[in-house]
């Protein structure tokens, strides 16, 4: 007999600790101004959230994104 174990709570962990790594790295990457790294970084990091239910989380990072890509990459 097979047993499933539900593993979905460890899945939106991870989603979440992954999201927060990616903001993270791209805040170095915009500090290094390297803004376009920095702007994929932050769209996977609202994908992450996304899938781990955090739906404040994601609207923060897509005004971070709006605001990085607005203020710093119409100027190049």
């Amino acid at each position: 007999m097979s047993r499933k174990i539900d593993t979905s709570a460890q899945f939106i962990e991870f989603f979440i600790k992954k999201g927060h790594y990616l903001v993270e790295l791209s805040e170095n990457h915009f500090k290094n101004r390297e803004y376009k790294k920095s702007l994929e970084l932050l769209s996977q990091a609202h994908t992450m959230f996304e899938k781990g239910g955090k739906k404040a989380e994601a609207d923060n990072v897509k005004a971070r994104f709006n605001d990085i890509k607005k203020n710093y990459l119409s100027k190049q």
